[in-house]
């Protein structure tokens, strides 16, 4: 009712406009409306006319920004319903997944990808799908279609690397994050992943470098001493991978100028001075290792070395005082060892007496020799047998 009131008002004021400005300007003007075309025609009449084309270009104006305006409302509904949509089709797909309804799941998630080719959500849940029944190949095939629409996203390229290790494809995997290293530098989890993907095929020193830098972008100290064990680990193997002798003692003493009681890096220098023949200072630097930790397989190690009666009882005294560490069969039955490379076959026989028929193959082993070296082979045979099958 207003709004007709306020239009009946104004037709008024325009009637009553006209009238005035025709009565007011009686005369005539011509008109040009080209070169060669005019017009004489009364002044008041042609204001009137001017006036009224103005409205009328101006209401037609509103009427055109009024109808974008609302185009534009029904676009940004309608896109906000599709995008409601996919969301939903997104998380039930995925909530099927792991309901283990697992086609279903796929079935959905391929619809919302479907209708958003850039929906990275669905893709990346549908290569999970594929990934978690090791589904692989799919996986990558899914998650290459949704790179090539976004090929800058660094969600679907870091998911494509896994599916490519998932699926035996390594050194593509490695290329893969490799890539997303060059674009982020500090992102933890690329350099986290180079790391596995380096130590799974070997490359340790490159497994060093990706943990080092790892390590350097972790914000707080919680977890960094696990992570510091872990480079410190890389750092050994990286080091027993070199073919020099000498180099390989070098960066193993300068590991072990960082980390004092790190008795694998002793060990490993131990073993690399074997290797360059240096058999007196290898067993020294084991004979360190096994006073701080003692063990087994390192006595048999150093008794393998000596091939003089005083060397073998000096390790038999070792193995003796660390009885109780080691275990006091595991004991006896190196000095019956011990005693058989001397000849001592009655001592020998003494120690393996007190060793249970339980305690494994090198037991059973000295039993064997005992036997054969006190001129009764059938009898090692029997004793030997179990262990060849």
């Amino acid at each position: 009712m207003t709004r007709a009131i306020g239009i009946a008002i104004a037709v008024v004021f325009l009637v009553a406009f006209i009238a005035f400005a025709y009565t007011m300007n009686p005369g005539h003007v011509d008109f040009k409306l080209s070169p060669g075309m005019t017009h004489n025609m009364p002044l008041g009449l042609l204001m009137v006319a001017t006036l009224v084309l103005g409205m009328l270009i101006a209401v037609i104006g509103v009427g055109i920004q009024q109808v974008n305006q609302k185009m534009s409302t029904w676009n940004e509904r309608r896109k906000a319903r599709q995008f409601a949509e996919i969301l939903e089709l997104n998380a039930s797909g995925s909530a099927l997944t792991w309901s283990g309804e697992t086609e279903r799941g796929r079935t959905v998630l391929k619809k919302a990808w479907r209708k958003d080719p850039h929906n990275k959500g669905a893709a990346l849940a549908l290569a999970a799908s594929f990934s978690d029944t090791g589904e692989y190949e799919s996986a990558r095939q899914a998650l290459e279609a949704a790179a090539a629409e976004e090929p800058a996203d660094p969600d679907l390229r870091f998911a494509l690397g896994n599916a490519l290790f998932g699926a035996g494809e390594v050194e593509d995997a490695i290329r893969m994050h490799e890539t997303l290293r060059v674009q982020y530098p500090h992102a933890p989890r690329v350099l986290m992943s180079l790391r596995d993907l380096y130590s799974h095929t070997g490359r340790w020193q490159e497994a060093a470098t990706a943990q080092e830098r790892y390590i350097s972008e972790l914000a707080s100290s919680e977890g960094i001493h696990r992570e510091r064990e872990r480079l410190r680990d890389f750092r050994l193997q990286a080091a027993m991978q070199l073919e020099d002798s000498d180099a390989k003692i070098s960066a193993l003493e300068a590991l072990l100028e960082e980390y004092r009681d790190f008795s694998p890096a002793l060990e490993a220098i131990g073993n690399a001075m074997m290797e360059a023949g240096r058999t007196d200072e290898a067993v020294a630097t084991w004979e360190k290792v096994f006073k701080r930790e003692p063990d087994i397989d390192l006595a048999y190690k150093m008794l393998a070395q000596q091939t003089d009666s005083p060397g073998r009882h000096h390790v038999v005294a070792l193995v003796t005082k660390n009885s109780d560490k080691l275990g006091e069969e595991a004991a006896r039955v190196l000095r019956a060892r011990a005693a058989l490379d001397n000849g001592a076959l009655d001592s020998a026989k003494q120690e393996l007496e007190g060793v249970s028929s339980t305690s494994g193959g090198a037991g059973q082993k000295a039993w064997a020799d005992f036997h054969q070296m006190s001129g009764d082979p059938d009898k090692a045979w029997e004793t030997i047998r179990p262990l060849v099958g």
